[in-house]
């Protein structure tokens, strides 16, 4: 086994079990009217390790990016399109969200005199502060939507995706995807990486842990992992943009943090939609 392989592998795995250990406890969390807390917490933590991580490759890429606001800002409006989407805010919330935090960001380039950058500043750190706050916090919408087995394995069709994608492409890939923003990527890794999605997703329903038919387990599990390959590639135009190969260097043979939730990021609104009816709900909500 190639040595990047084996630190995927090693590094990977446990994070994998950490995530199906950490619903299995929001299950139980659920039992005691804290559904869903768990998760949110877990997330509110990764989104300030990611927002961190995306504010510095877009300084390195030449953009003025607040470090700071941007994990803070991330973490709120996460927060606000939750209450906002279990009815107990207004969409005022977001109205108000989307005015201050703009004008939040210009405050220090305004203190330090640089008027020029304020601007640049607040439109670098409101737009990938939206970016992330709504893509992860889509997926806790699912979680409220259809509970915390469905929220899973959405979580686990997208970065199958990703696995599938990676091993396929190792393998047999020959057809570059994208060879100017990620030279790795293949057109056989894409479509190994889908199959394994869908293969997830059917799994998951012949279980009865979805309660779809297999057709739309197939094809949502094509979807997404099409989509989550989107969010990858997203993520991979800032880190050539900032002359990075990984937004961070906190997971061996992966890379960051962000470098882990690009992919749920961008599918996560795509994943609400098409599965919140895949389940009875029994997290926050």
């Amino acid at each position: 086994m190639a040595p990047d392989i084996k630190k995927r592998v090693l590094v990977g795995t446990p994070m994998i079990l950490a995530l199906v250990g950490l619903f299995m406890l929001d299950s139980i969390a659920a039992e005691h009217g804290l559904g869903g807390l768990p998760p949110l917490l877990v997330g509110w933590v990764l989104i300030c390790f990611g927002g961190y991580e995306a504010a510095q490759l877009l300084r390195s890429g030449g953009l003025a990016a607040d470090r700071f606001l941007i994990p803070i800002g991330a973490v709120l409006l996460l927060t606000a399109m939750l209450a906002v989407h279990a009815g107990d805010a207004s969409l005022i919330v977001l109205g108000i969200f989307g005015v201050t935090f703009p004008a939040a960001a210009m405050i220090r380039p305004v203190i330090e005199g640089d008027l020029g950058k304020a601007t640049t500043t607040a439109a670098a750190s409101t737009g990938i502060t939206v970016y992330l706050g709504a893509g992860l916090g889509s997926i806790f919408a699912l979680l409220q939507d259809a509970g915390a087995v469905v929220a899973l394995m959405a979580v686990l069709a997208i970065k199958s995706c990703d696995i599938g994608a990676y091993f396929t492409g190792h393998w047999l890939g020959r057809t570059p995807l994208a060879p100017s923003v990620s030279p790795a990527k293949t057109v056989e890794g894409l479509i190994g990486g889908m199959l394994f999605s869908a293969l997830v997703l059917l799994l998951a329903g012949e279980t009865t842990m979805l309660t779809a038919s297999r057709g739309e387990l197939v094809l949502t599990g094509l979807l997404l992992g099409a989509l989550g390959q989107v969010g990858d590639l997203a993520e991979s135009v800032w880190k050539r943009a900032a002359g990075a190969k990984d937004s961070g260097n906190g997971l061996p043979g992966i890379g960051g943090v962000l470098d882990v939730l690009d992919s749920p990021i961008f599918a996560g609104p795509f994943a609400w939609w098409m599965m919140r009816g895949f389940g009875t709900a029994d997290g926050i909500g």
